[in-house]
């Protein structure tokens, strides 16, 4: 199948080079290429598994057990007092 592609020069001639250099062909070079990528790809996992960094079990403290969203932002994120009557 014909297809095209763009590719930088540069890279071009080198696979130009390595191709001579090997005695064969820059189309069977990128063939190789593209099928030693895929086979790579296929046995990859790229499933990203984040890290438990939890302290402690059990969830929420009780003090904070049934807080709302507004309660638990304003112990994290505390607003200074000469502040707190312009955000309501």
């Amino acid at each position: 199948m014909k297809t095209s592609f763009d590719i930088s020069e540069p890279l071009l001639r080198e696979v130009q080079q390595l191709a001579k250099q090997r005695g064969t062909t820059t189309k069977s070079l990128v063939e190789l290429a593209l099928a030693k990528f895929l086979a790579e790809a296929a046995t990859t996992t790229t499933n990203f598994t984040l890290r438990d960094v939890s302290f402690g079990a059990g969830g929420m403290t009780a003090e904070f057990a049934n807080a709302g969203w507004e309660r638990i932002r304003d112990e994290i994120y505390p607003v200074p007092e000469p502040f707190r009557s312009q955000l309501r």
